[in-house]
């Protein structure tokens, strides 16, 4: 179809027509590339003021709760990109007063703000993990407020696969339509004209020509003077730098384009740029309510906003609640800065970002700039906004967040409700000095941010209580908390007797208030009978969540009570995490908890339910009785071993090892279950996974397999592991990986009876080699980049001192360990401190046992002179006063011996 067809309104109302209720009516539209001649009359020129409207409100309707294929259409066209720079273009008019009146301002501003809600609300629910709703079926992670409307299939079952001549939640990537490049060049063509598009490219190559050879042309071409002028647009130019990250996009897979293309459109809304357009369309709306409303905008004598061109008290505070609910929604998600990418990609990124990036950022760098960004707004940065003011402001701060406290006076749930939930993510985000400015803001009526929330904590709407306390949660942090803790407590627990997705919320909410507080989840437990609470909800949504997978094709399970019995679930383990005590509270909470509802729930068709057991099967793996006897005897080790060996979700995978890590303790019958059953061969399969929290979680099953092991078990686990390929992993640049692979070296060491731990210090010696291991723990402590990794080689070394004669000559004969034992003393870890230690007094014991009394002699005289030759002997003197308990004992023993 040719942009023309769909320029016009009688034509773009067919298409909304079409689309309005119908999920296959917008995967079409998308499918045969109608979707970017839509998106296109964005920015295309000479389009009518309506047509523009007409086309974002399309664009917000395909983006509704779209499906990952639909989603992959709206981003390879660039639609936050398209909506971005029509937002800018809008400001531009509103700051230049061009003639359109304040309702057509309105009307535009609320369909660009609306579609790009639409758009960012549907990249969260693809890529974010939402902590307000959990992860569900594993169909995105919905963070929406429709959560009750998304039908819920996990499109990596091959049974929840729609045929493939259905468009009815397709999830082929066939109905994404055409390639990123091709619909790229569609808008880059209809933003300027395919003749002008080319005089421009021919232009700057002529350009390009003449500055190489020092002979620059002139100006004087009147017909290439519009394109140009229109092509030199820093928005044009990214535009077509775009096409190039297209082209980069479709040689990968659909899902790795997808999810790159998210976290893009996530950066671009947090950029600089990006978020003061946002922001300034939240001042212009503030500023244009009534007068009779009672409030004033924060700067607003200072500044001389257009803000007549809107009108209204409602439609002014929707647009604020449209801006909050869409920056609250990827808040917490990480962009890309710091992530490496193709070097289209990335020339991309410095191609649109306003000034290059020097560095990647790690994810909490980028959320502590992006809230530093949003607390530091003021009127003058306001695109809307005339400049000229400017000077005569000074002194207003934190004009966003003032704005959000002040639009709470509408008396409207739905604003109050959005408002809190950005001022939540703005608390959970900050650090203490943030967090302090934050707190300190008032609102135009002079009222504090934690009186404004704590009024809200009372109101009769719950969605609000809820956005409230979660507030309140944040600011128990700080020292201003206006509710007392057990009183929140109270509140959240009173929220479980709702229903729909205040009760969902209002599990993870609780789960989130009482982690890591024993204090609060000891009130729960036994002021508010939460165990008991959760367990009932449990019991109604077990038989719903827990039934046996449909036929293929068949609907899915409800998704709101899929996220409930998640919800309770995470709750229960966040009870649990600290205390014996409420973990046997938990399994008596309900008849039949493990064997009725916990057993089932490992093999739920829901993701988030699977994930959410397991972490609850290791809360309760803690308590020794419940993992010797209930668990084990309800059939939790078959049960896992069994989705450990047949489910492909790499989620799942981490999680069940990492429940499995916790079940491989002292006296605990999982160990030879896993010989038994194969589960040494599964862990050393996902010991090799490309994935790296499943190889990281399967070294740590390793690990704890191997502690406290008779020697055959070790040599039985290791002709599975392998020793060449544990060797290549205490080389590995990951620090953590490496840290494991010497730690499993470690307990290979190591054994409570002096006879066996000679016999495993040989074992380990012939098969993983000496010198290949000695020079591994070299390695491992003077490449100076891991302390894990470093306490973990100065314990190897402490186990091998504690061999026969030749094990201690190996390490007394390097003068790089001796040093590296010098090291450990001086080092800020205690752990690494008592590590050198040990060693120390292991190579300086004189051993009584030894079947030649002259060689222990000899070699006790070596380690001694040698340790003292190093400076050994005065580091320890040193450390007499340590401030560690076990280093000042083990200090006095060592230096009686030396």
């Amino acid at each position: 179809m040719a942009a023309s067809e769909v320029a016009s309104t009688s034509a773009l109302r067919r298409i909304m027509n079409e689309i309005v209720g119908s999920r296959a009516a917008k995967a079409r539209v998308a499918q045969d590339g109608r979707l970017a001649q839509v998106a296109a009359l964005l920015v295309a020129p000479g389009v009518e003021g309506d047509v523009r409207i007409l086309a974002a409100n399309i664009l917000g309707s395909v983006a509704q709760h779209a499906s990952p294929a639909t989603l992959l259409a709206l981003l390879r066209a660039d639609v936050p990109f398209l909506l971005l720079t029509r937002l800018g273009a809008v400001a531009a008019d509103v700051r230049r007063d061009s003639g359109l009146g304040a309702r057509e301002h309105h009307r535009a501003l609320e369909s660009i703000l609306r579609a790009l809600r639409a758009v960012m609300c549907s990249v969260s629910d693809q890529i974010g993990y939402s902590t307000r709703w959990g992860v569900g079926t594993g169909w995105g992670f919905a963070s929406m407020a429709g959560l009750e409307h998304i039908d819920s299939r996990n499109s990596e079952l091959a049974s929840n696969r729609p045929t493939a001549h259905s468009l009815r939640q397709d999830t082929s990537w066939h109905a994404a339509g055409p390639s990123a490049v091709a619909v790229r060049t569609t808008i880059a063509e209809a933003w300027v004209p395919m003749v002008e598009h080319a005089a421009w490219v021919d232009r700057h190559s002529e350009r390009d020509d003449a500055r190489s050879s020092k002979a620059a042309r002139t100006e004087d071409e009147p017909m290439l003077r519009p394109s140009s002028d229109r092509a030199n647009s820093t928005e044009y130019q990214a535009m077509c730098a775009s096409i190039d990250e297209g082209a980069a996009l479709d040689e990968h897979d659909a899902f790795a384009a997808l999810n790159w293309l998210c976290r893009s459109a996530v950066s671009m809304v947090f950029d600089m740029k990006s978020l003061h357009l946002l922001l300034g369309a939240m001042l212009l709306a503030y500023d244009a309510l009534p007068q009779e409303s009672g409030v004033s905008a924060p700067g607003a004598a200072a500044i001389r906003s257009r803000s007549h061109v809107l009108q209204g008290r409602n439609q002014a505070f929707g647009m604020i609640e449209t801006v909050s609910e869409l920056l609250a929604a990827c808040m917490a998600i990480p962009g890309i800065e710091h992530y490496h990418t193709s070097v289209a990609a990335m020339r991309l990124r410095l191609t649109r970002a306003p000034a290059p990036l020097q560095q990647l950022y790690s994810p909490q760098d980028e959320l502590e700039r992006r809230t530093t960004a949003f607390a530091h707004f003021a009127p003058w940065d306001s695109p809307f906004a005339m400049q000229d003011g400017a000077a005569s402001s000074e002194g207003v701060s934190s004009t966003a967040v003032r704005i959000l406290l002040g639009a709470v006076g509408s008396n409207a749930p739905k604003v109050q409700e959005a408002v809190l939930w950005i001022l939540h993510e703005l608390l959970a985000s900050s650090q203490p000095e943030g967090l302090q400015r934050l707190v300190s803001v008032h609102a135009p009526s002079g009222t504090s941010l934690p009186s404004v929330v704590y009024s809200l904590a009372q109101s009769r709407t719950r969605t609000v209580r809820l956005a409230a306390y979660c507030c309140l949660a944040q600011l128990l942090r700080s020292e201003s908390a206006p509710m007392a803790p057990a009183a929140l407590v109270q509140g959240m627990v009173g929220l479980l007797d709702a229903s729909g997705a205040v009760q969902v919320q209002a599990c993870f909410a609780l789960s989130r208030l009482v982690c890591d507080r024993p204090e609060l989840q000891a009130t729960a437990v036994e002021r508010f009978q939460a165990c008991e609470k959760l367990g009932a909800i449990l019991q109604h949504t077990s038989a719903i969540v827990n039934a046996q997978a449909p036929e293929r094709g068949a609907m899915a399970m409800d998704e709101l009570t899929v996220r409930l019995h998640e919800g309770c679930l995470t709750a229960l383990s966040s009870l649990a995490v600290l205390s014996d005590t409420v973990r046997r509270r938990v399994v008596d909470c309900t008849p039949s908890f493990l064997s009725g509802i916990l057993l089932p729930s490992l093999s739920s068709r829901a993701v988030g339910v699977q994930v959410a057991a397991c972490r609850m099967v290791r809360i309760l793996s803690r308590t020794i009785g419940i993992l010797r006897t209930s668990l084990f005897d309800a059939g939790f080790a078959d049960r896992l071993l069994e989705l450990l060996k047949q489910d492909e979700n790499e989620v799942i995978h981490t999680e069940i090892i990492a429940t499995i890590c916790n079940m491989l303790v002292k006296f605990s019958p999982m160990k030879q279950f896993l010989v038994e059953h194969g589960g040494l061969e599964a862990l050393s399969r996902f010991a090799r996974s490309p994935h790296g929290p499943v190889r990281l979680n399967a070294l740590w099953a390793v690990k704890n397999a191997v502690w406290d092991s008779d020697s055959a078990f070790k040599e039985r686990v290791m002709e599975i592991f392998g020793w060449d390929y544990l060797a290549e992993l205490t080389h590995s640049s990951d620090g953590c990986i490496q840290e494991q692979a010497l730690n499993i070296v470690r307990n290979l060491t190591s054994s409570p009876q002096a006879d066996m731990g000679r016999t495993e210090i040989d074992m380990t010696l012939e098969r993983f080699g000496e010198e290949r291991l000695l020079d591994a723990i070299e390695e491992a402590v003077w490449s100076l980049r891991n302390d894990g990794a470093t306490e973990q080689a100065a314990f190897i070394l402490a186990n091998i001192a504690s061999g026969s004669e030749r094990h201690r000559a190996l390490v007394i004969d390097r003068p790089n360990l001796i040093d590296a034992l010098c090291y450990f003393l001086r080092h800020a870890s205690h752990a690494i401190r008592e590590a050198g230690v040990r060693c120390g007094f292991n190579l300086s014991y004189h051993i009584t046992d030894s079947a030649s009394e002259a060689s222990a002699d000899a070699v006790w005289h070596r380690a001694v002179d040698r340790l003292r030759a190093f400076g050994y002997d005065k580091l320890l003197k040193e450390l007499e006063y340590d401030p560690d308990l076990n280093v000042r004992d083990r200090v006095r023993d060592t230096l009686a011996q030396i």
